[in-house]
């Protein structure tokens, strides 16, 4: 293995164990209804709560995963 798969393979294991946190510090979604969860002031703004920047980090990362998991998979065959 050269360094290209070594740093792509070590940047594969550094964005998984991220993305683990990331989704561990979200809230449970459990207590929130179809009916509460748009019309209220937290559903109109989510996106600018720590649940909706954790959200999009959590979108962000998993497609970096699993492009590098793709790309891990790659240059191991080639």
């Amino acid at each position: 293995m050269g360094w290209i798969d070594w740093t792509v393979s070590i940047l594969t294991i550094l964005v998984g164990i991220v993305l683990t946190i990331v989704v561990m510090l979200q809230n449970s979604k459990e207590g929130q209804s179809s009916v509460t969860g748009s019309n209220t002031f937290y559903g109109s703004n989510k996106g600018k709560t720590l649940d909706g920047v954790l959200s999009k980090y959590t979108v962000v990362l998993a497609i970096v995963f699993c492009i590098l998991c793709l790309l891990t998979t790659i240059s191991i065959m080639h």
